[in-house]
């Protein structure tokens, strides 16, 4: 469990969600949710869409991860964005991670991306991320990074992708760098 403040690659900091954050939070996926913004309606319906996926979003992750660790990322004490991670008895799980405007495309994250997998290896579990197919320049970053899809837990929307650390990562002898994902089946 994180209960103060880890350092990160590129200067970037997380922390645990506080109430005081509950603001941001809603405006981050309101400014991510550009396919819900898209919607051919009224305002009012696209805003009351929004406001049910955020809440279905926030009960769903509570009732099928309920140890859940929800971070905020700073830079420079700004808030930039967040990540949810669930460490299950077998596996850790990237559940979302998500980022302001101003802070997409800047590497970060690809580092986040790496210190996930480096937590993975440390508590020598394998990494679940889910990637939305449309998403095609994530899905091939996950590949590149040795990430190879499990067809058992993915749907037509988002592809479950799946890292598997090295015997050498997990005992602190080789570093995480991108590689050929293993062949054969998840």
């Amino acid at each position: 469990m994180i209960t103060g403040t880890v350092a990160l690659p590129h200067g970037i900091t997380a922390r645990p969600v506080r109430n005081g954050d509950k603001n941001f939070l809603a405006k981050l996926f309101r400014d991510n949710r550009t396919d819900l913004q898209a919607i051919d309606a009224t305002q009012d319906f696209i805003d009351m869409t929004v406001d049910m996926q955020l809440d279905a979003q926030i009960n769903g992750y509570g009732s099928t991860f309920p140890n859940a660790i929800y971070l905020i990322l700073e830079k420079n004490g700004s808030r930039i964005g967040r990540v949810t991670l669930d460490v299950g008895p077998i596996e850790l799980r990237l559940i979302d991670l998500s980022f302001i405007k101003k802070a997409q495309n800047r590497g970060y994250g690809s580092a986040i991306i790496q210190w996930v997998m480096n937590a993975a290896a440390q508590t020598r579990r394998p990494l679940v991320v889910p990637a939305r197919r449309d998403n095609s320049i994530f899905v091939t970053h996950l590949i590149k990074a040795g990430f190879q899809e499990d067809t058992s837990i993915s749907d037509d929307v988002i592809a479950r992708m799946v890292w598997f650390p090295t015997s050498d990562e997990m005992n602190g002898i080789g570093a995480i760098k991108p590689r050929k994902a293993a062949s054969g089946n998840v």
